[in-house]
C-alpha cells in the first residue's frame, strides 16, 4: 500500500468538511469499538483471574483425587495401598489422612467444620495451607493438640493464635455411637489460614495423630492424591481404582469444584460472542460513516479518477480509512481495558470497606473479590479481530466509492 494512499485516507479522516451527522457517526463507531474491546479485555482478564484463583487457592486445599474407605475401620493396609498408588502414572504425591465431620466451640458458640487430619511434615502433604497461613512455621502441627482454623471459623468464634478451643468429633469409627458419646478435646490454635473464600468457613486442620485419637481410630479413612495435571484426574482415578485392593469411594476435584471450572470456561465463550456482537454493531457505524463520507467526497473522488487514480486505488484508500478508524477505537479500548483490569482487584477487594456494601459474599463465592490476569494473547486476539471486522466493514463503501460516475459528478459540479 503506497504512501500516497495512506496520506489520502488520513486526510479524508481528518477533514473538517464533514457534516454534524457524519462526525457523530464517526465518533459513535470509534466509541463502539472502544467499548467492545475494553469490555472483552476486562471480561477475559476476570475469567483468567478466576481460573488462576481456582488453581492457586481452592485446588491447593482440595486434593486432585480423594479415596474414602467403605470399611468403618479405614485402611488397615495403608502402607501397601499408598505404595501401589505412588506407582500410578501422573501421581505426584500421596498422603494418608482422616476427614471428620465435627464442630468447634469456644464454650460460647460453636461452628460446624470439616476437620482434616494431615501429615505434620510439610514435604509429604498433598494439601498445602502454608501459603495461606500467617506466621507459618515448618513444625506448626508437630506439637500435640494444635489446630489451624479457616479465617471464617476464627472470626465466628472470635479466636486467634494461641487461644484454646474445643473440638468435637461426630464421625467416629464406632458408627453406633450416640450423640452423647461425642469425643471432645481441647486444642490450641496454631494459626489461621485465609484464602478469601468459602473454604475459610469450612475447613480446619489438625495432625494425623491427633485426628486418629479424637476419632478413636487406628487407621486413616482417607487418602489424598495430587496429580501433575488437574485436567486428567478422571483417567488417573480410573487407573487407581483398578489397582487398589480395598473398595473405596473415589472423588476428584472435578466432582466437587468442576462445575465452577466449566462455568468459567462457558462464561468466557459467552463473553467472546457478546462482545463480538457489540463490535459488529460498531462496524455498522463504520459502514454508515464511510458511506456518508463517500457521498460527501464524490467530487474529490471524481477528480482523483480523472488524474489517473484507478478503482483499485480508491478501494484501498477507503478500506484503509475503515482500518484506521478501527485502529483508533481499538487502541483506546485496549488502553482502557488494560488499566481497568489492573485496578479491578484492588477496587473490588476494598469495595466493602469503602462503601459498607458486600460485593461478593464469601459464603456463596469461593473468593470475595474479582481477580484479573491480563494475557498478551487475549489482547492481541481481541485487537486483531476488531481490526479485521473494521476492515471488512469498509469494503462496501470502498467499492461504492470506486464505482463513482466521473462524468456525472464533474458535470453536476
Amino acid at each position: 500500500m503506497s504512501k500516497l494512499t495512506f496520506k489520502l485516507a488520513l486526510g479524508f479522516l481528518k477533514s473538517k468538511k464533514y457534516g454534524p451527522l457524519a462526525r457523530f457517526m464517526s465518533l459513535a463507531s470509534t466509541l463502539g469499538i472502544s467499548i467492545g474491546v475494553c469490555s472483552l479485555i476486562l471480561g477475559l482478564s476476570a475469567m483468567n483471574g478466576f481460573e488462576r484463583e481456582l488453581k492457586n487457592r481452592v485446588l491447593e486445599l482440595v486434593p486432585s483425587i480423594t479415596l474414602t474407605s467403605y470399611e468403618p475401620e479405614g485402611y488397615t493396609n495403608i502402607k501397601n495401598i499408598v505404595s501401589t498408588i505412588k506407582q500410578t502414572k501422573h501421581v505426584v504425591s500421596v498422603n494418608e489422612s482422616i476427614v471428620l465431620k465435627g464442630a468447634i466451640t469456644d464454650s460460647r458458640s460453636f461452628v460446624p467444620a470439616m476437620i482434616i487430619g494431615v501429615n505434620s511434615d510439610e514435604k509429604q502433604r498433598v494439601i498445602n495451607f502454608e501459603k495461606f497461613t500467617k506466621e507459618f512455621s515448618d513444625d506448626i502441627l508437630s506439637k500435640p493438640k494444635q489446630i489451624i482454623l479457616g479465617n471464617g471459623i476464627a472470626k465466628k468464634l472470635n479466636v486467634k493464635k494461641g487461644d484454646t478451643i474445643k473440638v468435637a468429633c461426630i464421625d467416629k469409627a464406632d458408627n453406633a455411637a450416640e450423640l452423647s458419646a461425642f469425643n471432645m478435646q481441647d486444642f490450641t490454635v496454631a494459626g489461621v489460614f485465609k484464602t478469601a473464600g468459602q473454604i475459610d468457613n469450612n475447613f480446619a486442620f489438625i495432625s494425623l495423630d491427633a485426628a486418629l485419637e479424637i476419632s478413636n481410630r487406628e487407621y486413616p479413612n482417607t487418602i489424598h492424591i495430587k496429580t501433575d495435571d488437574m485436567l486428567i484426574v478422571n483417567n488417573v482415578a480410573y487407573d487407581i481404582a483398578r489397582v487398589i485392593p480395598q473398595e473405596s469411594e473415589i472423588t476428584t476435584w472435578l466432582d466437587t469444584h468442576g462445575k465452577l471450572y466449566k462455568d468459567i470456561n462457558m462464561i468466557r465463550g459467552i463473553m467472546y460472542l457478546a462482545m463480538i456482537l457489540v463490535i459488529c454493531v460498531a462496524c455498522f457505524n463504520i459502514i454508515s460513516n464511510l458511506v456518508m463520507t463517500v457521498n460527501e467526497k464524490r467530487k474529490e473522488i471524481a477528480i482523483l479518477m480523472t488524474m489517473g487514480a484507478d478503482k483499485k486505488f480508491i478501494i484501498k484508500t477507503f478500506t484503509l480509512m475503515g482500518l484506521l478508524s478501527s485502529f483508533k477505537g481499538c487502541a483506546y479500548g485496549i488502553i482502557a481495558g488494560t488499566l481497568i483490569s489492573l485496578f479491578t482487584p484492588y477496587v473490588t477487594a476494598n469495595f466493602e470497606k469503602w462503601t459498607s456494601i458486600q460485593l461478593l459474599n464469601e459464603d456463596v463465592y469461593f473468593i470475595n473479590f474479582v481477580p484479573t490476569v491480563i494475557h498478551i494473547t487475549d489482547i492481541a486476539t481481541v485487537g486483531f479481530c476488531a481490526l479485521i471486522m473494521g476492515t471488512l466493514a469498509a469494503l462496501y463503501p470502498a467499492v461504492k466509492a470506486a464505482n463513482t460516475n466521473i462524468v456525472e459528478e464533474i458535470n453536476s459540479n
